[in-house]
């Protein structure tokens, strides 16, 4: 039901834009245009109070009722951008074919595009936006939010109750939460007294916080655990609280005390005693948090909270220690399985063994997945053939027996959870195969051009990402970092991310009953075949490695309404002709490589295409047709060959939409004008030529800029620096990222940037300088990455003066023989990135010189280390990780700490 909310809002903007904007509409069209704006803007209304109810609970006839609304939404957007682009153009509009309501219009719409025209296709679709609004009150839609929720058993109980001889994989966690509890006795910030455990739905923070609570409740004077939920009593929950801590003074509480008296209790309760052990289990979000605490804030200072939340940023909030629990190992993963089905592994026959690991791995260690689904296993029979079955099942969700409901109960409080607009953007993800990477940028870039993110203060790209962190810090989506920390285009420490099996699971059986994504498998199956509601309009398309599966989909003659095309495989071989996309708006093709530009050839027919991602593409140039797709926001040809380089067309500068071009190397033939690109404003793997960089310094809007040098030729050395130099010279001074790719066997590479725009928030080459860059200074006050390589250069104190001067920084990586952080240097950065000499590090450790002032840094998060350990035996490489572990760990927020070499 928020699909169809997110469709609304996504068209009720345009509806506005083309009444007020330039197309030239008589006064009685716009009139027209503007009362339907009003029926849409009331239907609206009423689907954000279907959105407040949980699907699974509403009546059959109001997700109907919803789901016809986003499909009429979905049909008069088509048919409002169709106009919307010809009007500007101002020619006769494109051949346009759409099944359904206005199938009566297609004549119309192969003949100019007049006010009379547009008339009658306002009047059809009016007619039927009215007979949705009948249905809506016959349905007594209105209402839908005022009848009572159904109120569901608490599937967490269980983890409160698991015996300790049970439990598995916990010691580890529950040893190091302890330890860092009890080992801030004594300190005076409160903060330090609250820890939180954040980890995905099913991770085992309940049972992990209970059994804490249960080895140190013996070393306080009271103690209490009450859980939150989404949807809190506060009332309730201080009542419990006060029957915990004296049972027989509060336990028959008069229920006219309100709020403020029972904080009231609490606080007197708590004066009287020095340490209570609190737990506040699955804090859901910040509001709940601001009260409860009030009952706490005057307690001593040997009183410990534990906190247990899903969502980082509530952690975050709530302030003090955070401790992201992990999922079990593989052992213990394994040996909690066998717990729930065996009297020991030993028990387990071998026939067994390989099904088990299959089953392990999409349980991905969290206990509560494995749990559950060893559960079932213990009612079937012991053999592999039935094992199979339910490992089969897993992922298509055709198990119904109760341990399975219990899970998706668990995973469903999460979705149901989430506001509309994240909503749309996890069932996105359904599109994606088992295990597939998730690139972060190439997510939020298709959000933006399927129009799920909804537009505020900021750009669409950071409100993107912040839906992005946001689905991590509710544990719905898995962080992944990159292998190499430092080549990074911006300071992306999570550049992309993953499924958890059942959640892919969850989100693939409630997109097929909203006909959200079809997914078409290796197996020629359909993904969630099996709803309850087979969709017969495809709207977002999704082909898994298969050779065959497109035949069935276009006998169906389906493809015509599809605004969305994913391949993941062999695009040569799946990929249907581009010719029966009348809508596109996303085409994404992960696995080019044996992709021509004949595959290509009716890519100029797709005018609605704002996204377009060819993954690995092989050719040397890119085809002239791209030139005509005139609403492209998003060109990313990444992934060729990292020697190759492909030659844009000369119709690139037609591309007068374009925001963002990302690719491994490209080259800008002569005679292209970048000047009327006014949108684009990143540009990754450009090569450096005099007419590449005389049209980049037209680009007055450009904020990202990467350069990529293939080769430098002998003859030609210095020559690509002075291009670079001269384009630095004529860029606007609104560029924020700056990347130079240089290959690394250019040893020494002269400080030729004399002119650096000083509004530069990112700063990374790849490549060596032979002395220190003389353009940093103080004058960089937005500068937040930099990421520079040094060789053979001697550090002055005014160098690294300079460095402690950038009051933004956050993310740095250099190489230094020596260096030391004063106080007050850098109080942002919370990444850090060093080269160091390992013999030169002992040799500091041993003479007690071993002092880089890292407790000096107030942020410090995160911190690499590149050893060189040439020549250095075993002992000696031990000795250096030991003496800066040392170092790091004295540091009081703990940072993460890792090496390389």
């Amino acid at each position: 039901m928020d699909i169809a909310t997110g469709a609304m809002n996504t068209l009720l903007p345009k509806l506005g834009e083309l009444v007020v904007g330039e197309y030239k509409l008589q006064k009685g069209v716009k009139g027209e245009i503007q009362e339907l704006e009003k029926e849409l803007r009331s239907m609206t209304a009423a689907l954000r109070k279907v959105a407040e109810v949980p699907v699974d609970q509403l009546d059959e006839l109001v997700r109907i009722w919803a789901r016809d609304v986003r499909e009429l939404s979905y049909d008069i957007e088509d048919a409002v951008d169709t106009i919307m682009l010809q009007g500007i153009r101002h020619e006769p509009t494109m051949p346009f074919s759409i099944k359904g309501f206005i199938d009566r219009t297609i004549n119309l719409f192969q003949m100019a595009a007049t006010n009379h025209q547009i008339h009658n296709v306002t009047k059809d679709i009016m007619d039927q936006v009215k007979m949705v609004n009948e249905r809506r009150k016959r349905y007594k839609i209105d209402e839908v939010s005022n009848r009572p929720i159904v109120e569901t058993i608490d599937p967490r109980l269980e983890g409160m109750y698991t015996r300790a001889a049970q439990l598995v994989g916990i010691d580890g966690p529950k040893n190091e939460l302890a330890k860092r509890l009890l080992e801030q006795e004594g300190l005076s910030r409160k903060q330090s007294n609250i820890i939180s455990i954040v980890g995905f739905g099913g991770l085992g923070k309940t049972t992990l916080a209970n059994s804490l609570l249960q080895d140190l409740k013996e070393q306080f004077d009271c103690h209490f655990f009450v859980s939150i939920s989404f949807s809190p009593d506060i009332k309730k929950i201080f009542k419990n609280i006060l029957v915990q801590l004296d049972e027989n003074k509060y336990g028959h509480i008069d229920e006219s005390w309100e709020i403020k008296l029972l904080i009231d209790k609490i606080i007197e309760f708590l004066k009287n005693r020095s340490r209570c052990l609190c737990v506040i289990d699955d804090l859901w979000k910040e509001l709940p948090w601001d009260t409860i605490k009030l009952a706490l804030q005057d307690g001593n200072h040997g009183s410990k909270i534990i906190i247990t939340t899903r969502n980082k940023a509530v952690a975050e909030y709530v302030g003090g220690g955070i401790y992201e629990l992990k999922p079990l190992s593989t052992d213990n993963s394994r040996e909690l399985f066998y717990k729930r089905i065996f009297e020991s592994a030993d028990d387990c026959p071998p026939d067994l063994s390989k099904v088990t690991g299959k089953i392990l791995k999409k349980c991905g260690g969290v206990p509560l997945a494995i749990i559950t689904t060893a559960s079932l296993l213990a009612n079937k029979p012991r053999c592999s053939v039935e094992w199979e079955k339910v490992n089969s099942s897993i992922r298509s969700g055709s198990e119904n027996s109760h341990p399975m409901e219990t899970m998706n109960t668990i995973l469903r409080f999460s979705y149901n959870d989430l506001p509309f607009h994240l909503k749309t953007c996890l069932l996105s993800l359904s599109k994606y195969p088992e295990d597939q990477m998730i690139r972060k940028d190439v997510l939020v870039w298709s959000w933006i051009a399927e129009g799920f993110i909804t537009p505020s203060g900021s750009s669409l790209q950071e409100t993107g990402d912040g839906y992005f962190n946001e689905l991590i810090n509710r544990s719905l989506i898995q962080p992944v970092n990159r292998k190499d920390p430092f080549y990074v285009l911006g300071e992306m420490e999570v550049y992309a991310c993953q499924l958890h099996d059942m959640v892919l699971e969850l989100i693939i059986k409630l997109s097929a009953e909203e006909g959200f994504v079809t997914a078409s498998l290796s197996d020629g199956d359909q993904a969630g075949a099996s709803s309850l509601h087979q969709r017969e309009i495809i709207r977002r398309l999704s082909l898994h490695n298969s050779s065959n599966t497109d035949a069935s989909i276009n006998e169906r003659k389906l493809l015509s309404k599809v605004r969305s095309l994913y391949v993941f495989g062999h695009a040569d071989l799946m990929m249907p002709s581009l010719s029966e996309f009348c809508v596109l708006r996303v085409l994404q093709l992960e696995n080019c490589s044996g992709l021509d530009n004949n595959h290509l050839k009716d890519i100029c027919k797709l005018y609605l295409l704002k996204f377009l991602r060819l993954q690995g593409l092989k050719v040397t140039e890119l085809p002239e047709s791209i030139g005509k797709l005139e609403s492209l926001e998003t060109l990313d040809i990444r992934g060729a060959d990292d020697e190759s380089v492909i030659m844009l067309p000369l119709s690139f500068g037609k591309l007068g939409k374009l925001v963002r071009l990302h690719a491994e190397r490209v080259e800008l033939p002569d005679g292209v004008s970048l000047e009327n690109m006014k949108s684009l404003r990143e540009l990754v793997g450009i090569c450096p030529t005099l007419h590449a960089v005389t049209e980049i310094g037209k680009l007055g809007g450009l904020k990202a800029l990467e350069i990529a040098i293939k080769e430098e030729p002998e003859s030609s050395t210095g020559n690509w620096k002075e291009l670079i130099g001269t384009c630095l010279q004529m860029c606007s001074s609104s560029l924020q990222v700056l990347v130079l790719r240089v290959p690394l066997r250019y040893l020494y590479f002269q400080n030729f940037m004399a002119h650096v725009p000083t509004g530069l928030r990112t700063y990374m080459c790849s490549g060596y300088f032979d002395e220190f860059p003389r353009w940093i200074d103080p004058s960089f006050s937005y500068l937040t990455v930099l990421s520079i390589r040094l060789l053979n250069v001697h550090v002055q104190p005014e160098h690294l003066d300079k460095l402690a001067e950038l009051p933004s920084l956050r993310f740095l990586r250099i190489q230094l023989m020596f260096l030391k952080f004063e106080p007050g240097a850098m109080p942002k950065l919370g990444r850090l990135c060093l080269r160091f000499d390992a013999r030169r590090t002992n040799e500091h450790f041993r003479t007690n010189n071993f002092d880089y002032g890292f407790e000096n840094l107030p942020s410090l998060r995160h911190v690499v280390i590149v050893l060189n350990i040439l020549a250095l035996n075993w002992a000696e490489h031990t000795e250096a990780q030991d003496a800066i572990r040392k170092t790091i760990n004295n540091h009081p927020n703990h940072p993460s700490l890792h090496f390389s070499y």
